[in-house]
């Protein structure tokens, strides 16, 4: 009788002791799963692109004939008037350069033959305007018909000319703040402001596509002698105050006919979070809401699906 009644006891402790070490024994199987901590970042809205630098009404000193520059009578940064002579041509080395252009660019300027080509040679060539010479084609070039022999800004100031497209036109107004690093200078950061927009868009390549664009003229800050017409730089305008997001990396992001969503580690348990994500960058995109900076987020959420109990990396089993 007595070994009837201890039986039944430790049946009875058993029975109550399995309970509750299953969860315990179910959690140390579980699957080992890394997780990731949302990044905080500040950020501003920007509409980016690239420009150069010009002046606001530049004119190009050109020939009609092509021609080979023996010697400039002018230098960047002089003032130069209606008239004044800014060129020597090489006559002799001109003529052989329409030679080697061919007989079809002689007819262009309804000369039969070399020689009624080169009487049309000018011997030298003058200024249609005046102001200060900005860039020269250098001595001993050869120029070819219309290109600039000398490029001058006949007024307004120097500035930055950036396309922007049409999509993002609309976000642009004038006097938005906006940075920009030459490409001559790119450790170093500038300032400007956008203070003129095109009334007119245009079509331009961006490599093999054709793309709808607007011009927007942007006027540096403080003016710099480095800066050079012609030179290339990298420009953010600026639409919006700095603000600090929550960015996760695109690989904790899963999708279905739901909407977007991740696990987030709670209790032991991979939980499901609807989230609404927003601007995208190189390493993640951001989350407007659904989850905090305090979350942990696993870092493979395939393998946290369907799963009750989950442990992370670095926890006792």
């Amino acid at each position: 009788m007595k070994k009837a009644i201890a039986a039944v006891a430790v049946f009875a402790l058993a029975a109550a002791f399995v309970p509750a070490f299953l969860p315990t024994i179910i959690e140390s199987s579980a699957p080992v799963c890394s997780v990731t901590s949302p990044i905080v970042r500040t950020f501003c809205e920007t509409v980016d692109g690239a420009g150069e630098f010009s002046y606001k009404s530049e004119h190009e000193i050109t020939c009609a004939l092509p021609v080979v520059i023996e010697r400039l009578y002018v230098e960047e940064g002089e003032f130069v008037e209606t008239g004044e002579v800014v060129a020597l041509v090489d006559k002799k080395s001109s003529a052989a350069f329409i030679q080697s252009l061919g007989r079809m660019n002689m007819l262009n300027f309804a000369a039969t033959d070399l020689q009624a080509a080169a009487s049309l040679i000018p011997e030298k060539i003058t200024a249609d305007c005046s102001g200060r010479v900005i860039s020269t084609c250098g001595s001993n070039s050869a120029v070819q018909s219309g290109t600039g022999i000398v490029t001058i800004a006949n007024g307004g100031e120097l500035g930055i000319v950036a396309a922007v497209s049409e999509l993002d036109i609309a976000k642009i107004q004038l006097g938005q703040d906006v940075t920009f690093t030459p490409a001559a200078y790119p450790d170093e950061v500038f300032f400007g402001k956008v203070s003129e927009i095109s009334s007119a868009a245009r079509s331009r390549y961006n490599g093999a596509v054709l793309e709808t664009v607007v011009d927007v003229r942007i006027t540096p800050d403080v003016p710099d002698e480095r800066f050079k017409s012609g030179l290339s730089t990298d420009v953010s305008i600026i639409l919006s105050e700095s603000r600090e997001i929550v960015v996760l990396p695109y690989s904790v992001i899963e999708q279905d006919d739901a909407g977007e969503y991740v696990y987030v580690y709670e209790s032991g348990q991979a939980v499901r979070r609807e989230i609404k994500t927003g601007k995208e960058f190189a390493d993640g995109t951001e989350i407007r809401f659904g989850i905090s900076e305090n979350d942990e987020i696993f870092s493979e959420p395939k393998a946290v699906e369907g799963k009750k109990y989950v442990r992370v990396e670095g926890e006792n089993a």
